[in-house]
């Protein structure tokens, strides 16, 4: 018998979904999300051509524009995911996939995707100062979290 080498491990590319995209068993996870963040996804989706065009024409040095996306983790559910924006080609977003702090084994290296912009969830200006525009789902998903961990006395 030779030298048999283990087949290396395969890394599955992520999915970004949309509404019009999940798989079947995905869709009741995505509808109940979406109405939880009705409100700050409305902000967000209101206020993204804005961004979107003070991203075309440049954005300074050290700043970056993010965007949250939901990326299927199994035929019946999904995770949001945080994107950095490259490039957008009419509707369709270039960008890497972040490792997600919390879990760096799902994804250990940034990862190219490309979607349609109808899969963002939030858009992030992330400014070389740390100071912040958008994020109007993640500043509601941290406050909830935040009012869930309060004791009531």
């Amino acid at each position: 018998m030779g030298n048999v080498k283990p087949a290396a491990a395969q890394v599955v590319a992520p999915v970004v979904i949309t509404a019009a995209t999940a798989p079947a068993g995905v869709r009741p996870a995505l509808a109940r999300d979406a109405t939880a963040l009705a409100d700050p996804m409305r902000e967000a989706l209101r206020t993204l051509p804005l961004a979107k065009k003070r991203f075309l024409a440049g954005l300074p040095d050290g700043d970056q524009f993010l965007l949250s996306v939901r990326v299927a983790a199994s035929d019946t559910s999904f995770r949001h995911a945080s994107v950095r924006v490259l490039g957008w080609r009419g509707n369709t977003v270039q960008a890497l996939l972040l490792p997600e702090a919390a879990n760096p084994a799902i994804l250990a290296e940034p990862m190219p995707v490309s979607f349609p912009e109808t899969a963002v969830v939030d858009w992030t200006l992330l400014r070389a100062s740390g100071r912040e525009e958008g994020n109007y789902v993640g500043r509601y998903t941290d406050t909830a979290r935040q009012v869930e961990g309060m004791r009531l006395r």
